[in-house]
């Protein structure tokens, strides 16, 4: 008589259907974990088999069988190691199955003897696919059940082998470990790779703590009252512009008419300068983007915030110099030694862009005496601070997030005939948003594209990325 140890989890009806595939003849033990296994007893007539179990069995369990042992893995043998149906949807598998294998004492590494495949649905999730694969699992067991109890091995399936990558318990956990710099699709596929009715598998770590991401439609907190600031109510600044009848003029002219001069200092996003500065233009208006060479938050020499910079310039607008004293310590300057520091970074300016630049506005000026050099021009650049600017000119500014006198819309409305408005591109964003939130937005989507910068170079250079996925 065929003696087998059952080793696995299937339980009920399950079990009954597991059992019967070894024939009526079969004597089973049923075995549910490791200790259980050690203790059943073996003969020259034991046959093992594993069935939808973790368990690993021991090497020196293995060497007292006198037949073969064998293990259905639930997954096809692309995918050898723990989790494979999470990863399957990771690597966009199209095919899946089961796995009938030789147990050796290495997992997922004996010889494979059958397997059973079906197409993976582009629907598919981690649990659906684990469930066919058990399914495919036991069809394998129906059709070679009996066989499996013989003293000889099944033959190898010729040109089958395992997968190069055999995954473990800490793979899937550092597949679900994210981080805020993962891009959205990044983030999208291991969602759906990690997905389980019973555990939230992604988690972030912030600060040494470890929090589960749960997958629920978020609950969105009242913006309404930021509304304004988006590219919608940008491009409505803009058509209120024009509809009252003002010129968009540079620095330096001196119309006498409607006008406007349309000013943007370029403080953290270069990204968003550029959006704007396309809206501009679809609206054939022109205004003047100040740059700042020694900013924190972007380089001027990055090759993408070059072709920004020339992108901007294309579409007919004008970049000046956004001179940013805190860069030197200088809390009181001269005349010569403002004059000296301005040429130097128009310098770097023009040299970089190869083209003139002609005017200049003060970054946080209030921090030094910038604001007491009221000429029309500092060395040689029309000043936006300039005495006649500031006396003759109606000033609107959204610094910070917010309107710092009036609303602009009411600055316009009022009908001046000369405005000087000044808006930060970083606060026009798509959707509305609190000001710190639109700067954590910059601030994340920038070291997101350097991290994906720096993912993308490993992988041109065929070097591994230590610790990714």
């Amino acid at each position: 008589m065929s003696k087998v140890i059952l080793l696995t989890s299937s339980a009920g009806a399950a079990l009954d259907r597991v059992k019967r595939a070894f024939g009526p003849a079969a004597s089973i033990t049923v075995v549910g974990d490791l200790k259980s296994l050690l203790a059943a007893p073996v003969d020259a007539e034991t046959s093992l088999i594993s069935f939808g179990t973790s368990v690993i069995v021991p090497s020196e369990l293995l060497g007292r069988l006198a037949k073969p042992a064998y293990n259905l893995h639930a997954a096809s043998p692309e995918f050898p190691g723990r989790d494979p149906h999470h990863f399957a949807i990771y690597r966009g598998a199209k095919t899946y199955g089961a796995t009938l294998h030789l147990m050796t004492g290495r997992v997922d590494d004996g010889t494979i003897v059958a397997v059973e495949t079906f197409a993976v649905g582009h629907d598919a999730t981690p649990d659906r696919l684990l469930v066919e694969a058990n399914q495919a699992a036991m069809r394998l067991l129906e059709r070679h059940g009996q066989r499996l109890l013989d003293r000889e091995p099944m033959p190898g399936l010729p040109d089958v082998s395992w997968g190069p990558v055999k995954t473990r318990r800490s793979d899937f956990l550092r597949l679900g470990r994210v981080t805020p710099l993962i891009s959205a699709a990044e983030f999208e596929q291991r969602l759906r790779a990690c997905a389980s009715a019973s555990h939230a598998n992604v988690t972030v770590e912030l600060h040494g703590q470890v929090f589960r991401i749960e997958q629920a439609a978020p609950k969105l907190d009242d913006r309404s009252a930021f509304s304004e600031f988006t590219e919608t109510g940008f491009l409505t600044l803009v058509r209120q512009l024009k509809n009252a009848g003002y010129r968009f003029v540079r620095y330096g002219d001196r119309p006498s008419d409607h006008h406007v001069i349309w000013r943007h200092d370029v403080d953290v996003s270069m990204h968003r300068a550029v959006r704007l500065a396309e809206m501009e233009a679809q609206e054939g208006v022109v205004a003047t983007y100040f740059v700042n060479p020694r900013s924190s938050f972007y380089s001027i020499f990055e090759p993408d915030i070059e072709a920004m910079l020339r992108r901007i310039q294309s579409l007919g607008h004008e970049i000046g110099l956004h001179f940013d004293a805190s860069a030197y310590g200088t809390k009181s300057w001269s005349e010569n030694t403002l004059n000296a520091a301005v040429r130097r970074e128009q310098a770097l300016l023009e040299t970089l862009l190869q083209s003139p630049i002609r005017s200049l506005s003060w970054h946080n000026p209030d921090q030094s005496n910038l604001l007491d050099f009221q000429d029309d021009e500092i060395a040689g650049l029309s000043n936006a601070y300039s005495g006649h600017l500031r006396r003759d000119y109606v000033y609107c500014s959204d610094s910070n997030g917010y309107w710092r006198f009036k609303p602009m819309r009411e600055v316009i409305a009022a009908g001046h005939d000369r405005l000087h408005l000044l808006t930060h591109p970083d606060w026009w964003t798509p959707e509305a948003l609190s000001p710190s939130e639109r700067i954590d937005r910059a601030l994340l989507g920038r070291a997101r594209r350097l991290r994906s910068d720096y993912d993308r170079r490993l992988a041109l250079a065929g070097r591994r990325n230590v610790g990714g996925i």
